[in-house]
């Protein structure tokens, strides 16, 4: 807990304030929700006040950061000249929290939990420092149970330490090697980029995005194993998936875990039979668009994935596994990508713009001065590179090298292990060298 608090002095001093909130309405809440349950009271209106206010809060946050203070103005809210809306900024780890709490609130209202009486536990569990930025999402079952017995063994430890050092040089070998050309291609006003960069760009976006927050969910699993905590596992090699539902058992899957358990399955009990199940696909990707952020690009970007998915549960995705192997991948991969242009937009406008060049379009290309367009026309070596090797690992290249190690004993497997331990060292230290050479560049889950 102390750990935690540390944290987030240091990063945010903001947020501690907006955080503890939460956590100390959570608290509360949950204590009432308790109370009334066993007196026979309506624990069920507590439950969703506490939930609106949660929502309310996260609500706030994510639309005025995305629309700024003009729109809070428009809207006749309250300003406040000392904390004007356009200074906001998403608390860090509020949507991750939020959810949480929510979790926590619908469980105990269910009887699958007993109510926290202890404050620090509780507040231990939300606001644990490795998963608090990005995740992975919790339940407060098996993370109570867990902090119960805390005792790491030597074996934990160090392979926690593996485990942060693949994150790490995930992110810092990878995806923020990625991220300029990325960012010079999609922070562009209006889609001005030849079609062979459009593509470039799209594919080396879907890398980056995976390894950064692959490579910080990895982070936060090993810091968690080194503590004696076992986090959740939140990707499984997304881009081998067959189907798009296939992908979203392979990517966020605490995410989706969460949609399915507190959204999707009370909706299907309460189903409309003119809707059917699609209606309830549909909701929970729109609600999951909106999570990343009040903007036009993430709804569409949720609706595209609800509108597969939909049609996938309807009988295509019965059809879709009878296609060849080949196909089916090439249609996630297809639907994905598509997706990615989406998510990674600054407006709808520069989507479609985008779409046209890859496409092939080439019409209105004007020429944009270096200064605005680096590292472009030119692609440095260590971009090719990194996007090779993200390629090359976002395949199950881990699981044939573990049975390789395998078929090996005594000190032909030590020597093996050693040679992985201090490769990993040595890109580490290369990683940590690139990154202090560079501007810092957040985690891109960071901001949602």
């Amino acid at each position: 807990m102390a750990a935690s608090v540390l944290f987030l002095t240091w990063g945010e001093q903001t947020a501690l304030w907006w955080l503890g909130g939460i956590v100390i309405s959570g608290y509360a809440a949950g204590l009432v929700i308790a109370k009334t349950r066993e007196t026979g009271g309506r624990f069920s209106l507590w439950l969703w006040a506490a939930i609106v206010v949660d929502l309310a809060i996260l609500s706030f946050f994510k639309f005025s950061t995305a629309f700024g203070e003009s729109d809070f103005i428009q809207l006749h809210l309250p300003q406040i000249p000392s904390f004007p809306a356009s200074g906001l900024a998403v608390p860090i780890g509020l949507s991750y929290i939020t959810f949480q709490v929510i979790s926590y609130l619908v469980d105990v209202w269910r009887g699958k939990i007993s109510v926290e009486k202890n404050f620090i536990a509780l507040s231990t569990y939300l606001l644990f420092f490795p998963k608090l930025i990005s995740g992975p999402i919790t339940n407060y079952k098996s993370f109570a149970r867990q902090m119960e017995q805390l005792n790491p063994s030597s074996d934990d430890i160090a392979a926690g330490f593996r485990r942060f050092l693949k994150g790490f040089v995930k992110r810092a070998l990878i995806a923020s090697q990625l991220s300029p050309m990325v960012n010079a291609v999609f922070n562009l006003p209006t889609a001005n980029v030849e079609p062979k960069f459009a593509w470039l760009a799209l594919i080396a976006f879907a890398v980056q995005i995976f390894f950064d927050f692959s490579g910080y969910t990895d982070m936060a699993v090993g810091l968690g194993m080194m503590i004696g905590i076992r986090l959740p596992e939140n990707f499984d090699f997304p881009y081998i998936a067959q189907s798009v539902n296939d992908f979203w058992r392979r990517w966020h899957m605490t995410l989706s875990t969460w949609f399915r358990e507190y959204v999707f399955f009370p909706l299907e009990r309460r189903r409309f039979k003119w809707a059917g199940q699609q209606m309830n696909i549909l909701i929970v990707f729109v609600l999951t668009g909106l999570w990343h952020g009040f903007k036009p690009t993430f709804i569409v970007w949720g609706l595209l994935h609800g509108f597969a998915l939909a049609v996938e549960s309807a009988g295509f995705g019965h059809s879709l596994k009878q296609a060849w192997r080949p196909i089916r991948h090439i249609y996630t991969l297809f639907t994905i990508s598509a997706g990615w242009v989406f998510f990674r937009s600054n407006s709808l406008l520069f989507a479609f713009e985008f779409f046209g060049r890859l496409a092939g379009n080439t019409s209105n290309l004007t020429p944009i001065p270096f200064s605005a367009s680096t590292p472009l026309p030119f692609i440095e070596p260590s971009f090719i590179l990194a996007l090779t090797a993200g390629i090359f690992f976002s395949l199950p290249i881990s699981s044939v090298w573990n049975k390789f190690c395998a078929k090996f004993d005594g000190h032909r497997i030590f020597l093996l292990l050693f040679f992985e331990d201090a490769s990993l060292v040595l890109l580490f230290i290369l990683g940590l060298a690139l990154l202090l050479g560079s501007s810092f560049q957040p985690n891109l889950y960071a901001n949602f």
